[in-house]
């Protein structure tokens, strides 16, 4: 097949490069998104666990009214589509037509836009034509994770989360806050929540419960036809503001900036700076989060949960030695003074005048919160140039194992209140307490020597003058 694993054709998108795709033979290959209309967070995949074709799944948590999809303006030719007539459309040989509609969404009363590949090709190749924008990828729900909203000017469509996503789930909108035309066929569909329509016909706009759950994010020529049918106003897209710059949110998020300790010197000052220079941004940030996001969806990684260890990651494919396993949430990494809660993190590195670099994560339930510690991991915590933390196998990883790895190389003091433990492992080297590398005990350590350093685990526990 042409597509590659994130639903871009290998034939029409450039390979990205960076230093992470030398550590990973999947990402090394990978087309580059330069579309880039939905969120980094966000992989078109293979749904065929929930009825076939393609989706678009979410690898990371998202907030509620964040944006997951957003197209520009001035876009370009790879993503606007020409508008297009009924006429036009009922004029196709048939199956051209069934590959227009197939992608075709209404915009005006007789407006219809669908891929933007479709308008230089020749009307005979539209059945074998492959997208460069995910985003038409994405599904019906009668419960959808996203709905449209008015982005400005500047964008001539918008979504946003209807409520948080959680890792895994499908990114969905209600096809009839967009579609009225009988071009677009009824289906069936099979749907667990409360709200499942069983069918889903062009007329659906025309019921009263949607048009009320839907008010205010219904596209304009559907507002219309409702402010007709109803005698109401017409009633607006929702607005929102600064949609579609996530990886402003993303740069937000990250408290890599100038040192706010008091009385911090000078020399962690330039330190600081000189790390500084080589954090992504822009496009290459926008890179970083789309391969974090690949990774997690090729390796199939999840959260599990077991009664004997609790929550932890489970590497649904098998991994090579040296393999690029998971990126943690690209420059998000948290300064020493700025952690406000050090169970809610790890430390993952050390600069060269000693200030110590934390995790962070976009969101509570991202999967990145769930990694585990072994004496005897099988991956290891790598820094990258851009201050992005990876998790390189140190030996093949079987598809079901847990990822892990160990504290103690990244950790300096995890004594008191600082999310030091007992280690249940289980491992042949198993040190017992993990109370980071300056203070744990080597394996073997005697039990009145561990019974000792039991004691660094309390909270408030202060070491002796």
């Amino acid at each position: 097949m042409d597509l590659a694993p994130n639903g871009l054709p290998f034939s029409r998108s450039p390979t990205a490069q960076n230093e992470w795709t030398e550590r990973s033979s999947l990402l090394a290959q990978l087309p580059a998104d330069i579309v880039g209309t939905v969120h980094p967070c966000i992989v078109a995949r293979p749904r065929s666990d929930v009825g076939g074709g393609m989706g678009l799944f979410a690898s990371f948590g998202l907030r509620k009214g964040e944006a997951v999809w957003a197209e520009r303006s001035r876009a370009g030719p790879d993503v606007t589509a020409v508008p297009r007539t009924r006429a036009w459309i009922d004029a196709l040989p048939p199956a051209s037509k069934k590959a227009y509609c197939h992608f075709m969404y209404k915009t005006g009363d007789d407006e219809y836009q669908s891929l933007a590949e479709f308008n230089d090709v020749p009307i005979e190749d539209f059945p074998t034509v492959r997208t460069i924008d995910v985003s038409n990828y994405m599904n019906h729900s009668c419960d959808p994770t996203c709905w449209f909203v008015d982005g400005g000017e500047d964008y001539t469509g918008v979504m946003v989360a209807t409520r948080d996503i959680l890792p895994g789930e499908e990114i969905t909108y209600d096809y009839c806050t967009s579609e009225d035309c009988d071009l677009t066929p009824d289906f069936e569909v099979h749907g667990q929540s409360a709200n499942c329509r069983g069918r889903v016909s062009h007329n659906d706009w025309e019921l009263p419960e949607l048009q009320q759950r839907y008010r205010g994010h219904f596209l304009p020529h559907i507002a219309e036809r409702i402010a007709k049918a109803t005698g109401e106003a017409v009633v607006p897209l929702e607005k929102v503001g600064r949609a579609g710059t996530w990886w402003l949110r993303l740069n937000e998020g990250s408290a890599l900036g100038p040192c706010q300790q008091p009385g911090a010197a000078s020399l962690l000052e330039v330190d600081r700076k000189n790390y500084l220079q080589n954090v992504a941004t822009g496009a290459a940030l926008d890179l970083l989060n789309r391969q974090a996001s690949i990774l997690i969806s090729h390796l199939r990684i999840r959260m599990r949960d077991s009664e004997e260890v609790g929550r932890y990651l489970e590497c649904g494919e098998a991994a090579a030695q040296g393999e690029l396993v998971m990126l943690l949430p690209p420059n998000l990494l948290l300064w020493e003074e700025e952690v406000e809660d050090f169970n809610t993190c790890l430390q993952l590195g050390t600069t060269a005048a000693g200030a110590r670099l934390f995790s962070s994560s976009l969101t509570e339930n991202d999967l990145d919160n769930f990694l585990c510690h072994s004496c005897d991991p099988n991956c290891d915590v790598v820094i990258g140039k851009d201050l992005t933390a990876g998790l390189v196998a140190n030996r093949p990883i079987p598809a079901g194992a847990s990822i892990t790895f160990d504290y103690d190389t990244t950790e300096d003091d995890l004594r008191g209140d600082r999310a030091g433990f007992e280690c249940q492992c289980g491992s042949y080297n198993c040190r017992k307490v993990v109370l980071g590398k300056l203070y744990s005990p080597k394996a073997g350590a005697r039990e009145e020597e561990l019974a000792e350093l039991r004691k660094m685990l309390e909270p408030g526990y202060s070491a002796p003058l």
